[in-house]
């Protein structure tokens, strides 16, 4: 993986995380927002992924929020938003819908940076899905989330 994609990986994690943060409780405001539940299945080809990290990014500034979730072993997600409690969805409005799901190597491979004189352990990871997924620009797949409670499966080919 390239800096580049390890920079928007990263800044995706620390997304996650700050979502997670948020809707623990910690901002009472949240919960004033009705969220819109949202599930689905990520399939590839027909076969469920499990592990895979999705996204709704909202394709327009006047409309939803974006909301993100993990696939289980059966592939199943429940979206959780920015301004929701976890596991209740997001806005209504229309979605750009990004999924990546990396593999890490298993050994650490130690670098050494001959400027600072110092040392540190990498960690390579590789998105297995296929590329178009990965980014909201060059996504194909769109969803509208309605009023209430919605499946959205997500079906990806190679």
């Amino acid at each position: 993986m390239n800096q580049n994609e390890t920079f928007y990986y990263r800044i995706f994690v620390i997304q996650l995380f700050m979502t997670m943060f948020l809707l623990s409780g910690c901002n009472p405001a949240t919960k004033k927002v009705p969220m819109n539940y949202v599930e689905g299945i990520i399939t590839l080809d027909e076969v469920p992924v499990s592990g895979a990290a999705i996204r709704f990014t909202s394709k327009d500034s006047s409309g939803g929020v974006s909301a993100a979730g993990f696939s289980d072993n059966n592939g199943k997600y429940k979206l959780t938003s920015m301004t929701g409690d976890a596991g209740k969805g997001t806005l209504p409005g229309e979605y750009l819908v990004t999924v990546t799901k990396y593999e890490f190597t298993d050994l650490a491979k130690p670098k050494f940076d001959t400027d600072s004189q110092t040392e540190s352990i990498t960690q390579e990871s590789k998105n297995i899905l296929p590329e178009i997924y990965r980014f909201p620009k060059t996504t194909p797949l769109t969803v509208t989330v309605k009023q209430g409670k919605n499946t959205i499966n997500i079906p990806l080919k190679k």
